[in-house]
């Protein structure tokens, strides 16, 4: 009779270990499918090596600094000191092409001429890119905040990734391109700089005559 009692008792009591083993499982699964998720979709960050350990961008913003001193442009590509771009955040410099740009981009840089910036992510990444934004043919950006932003259109990108926040130019960030570092000497190939083309004349299909 006792244990006909027992069992009848513990019928209606409430399972309270199996809920809490079950409710470990659940967060468990959910856990790890929002890491799984973010791993499989999550934007992509842009940046080179890590020059920092971490960087908070000033209150007020930063400006680019359009470096002269310490640029040396050779067959090899141009270089910049790594120091200036710590000591700035974002900083800008000039590369001067054989490979003709098209005209009016010659006419917004001031000659055959390809602007280049580069930057520095809050994960302390380099990122090294065209300084173009290319449909208003901006060649001047600041710092915002998380954002980059174009001095002309105002247009902003997330620094993160370079993908589009805002603005007119949206779908068109600083094209990335890539970098080494020696010591205290970034350089940005010439064989990158040379071919790079902008994409609204990737896009342009010619017809044969």
């Amino acid at each position: 009779m006792a244990e006909s009692r027992d069992r009848f008792e513990s019928a209606g009591q409430f399972p309270v270990k199996k809920l809490i083993v079950a409710a470990v499982l659940l967060f468990g699964f959910l856990g790890g499918g929002l890491t799984a998720y973010k791993l499989l979709f999550a934007p992509e960050e842009v940046g080179g090596p890590q020059v920092m350990e971490s960087v908070s961008y000033p209150a007020e913003g930063a400006e680019i600094n359009r470096l002269s001193d310490g640029v040396e442009q050779t067959e090899a590509g141009v270089s910049f000191p790594l120091s200036a771009l710590k000591d700035n955040l974002i900083v800008g410099l000039d590369y001067q092409r054989t490979n003709p740009l098209p005209e009016d981009y010659q006419l917004a840089a001031g000659g055959n001429v390809l602007p280049v910036l580069a930057y520095i992510t809050p994960k302390g990444r380099m990122v090294t890119a065209t300084s173009f934004c290319e449909p208003c043919r901006s060649t001047d950006f600041h710092l915002d905040g998380n954002l980059l932003v174009c001095d002309v259109c105002f247009t902003r990108w997330d620094v993160s990734t370079l993908l589009g926040v805002s603005g007119g130019c949206f779908d068109y960030p600083p094209e990335e391109v890539a970098a080494t570092i020696s010591g205290d000497q970034v350089l940005i190939p010439a064989a990158d700089l040379e071919a790079w083309e902008p994409r609204a004349y990737q896009d342009v299909e010619v017809d044969d005559m």
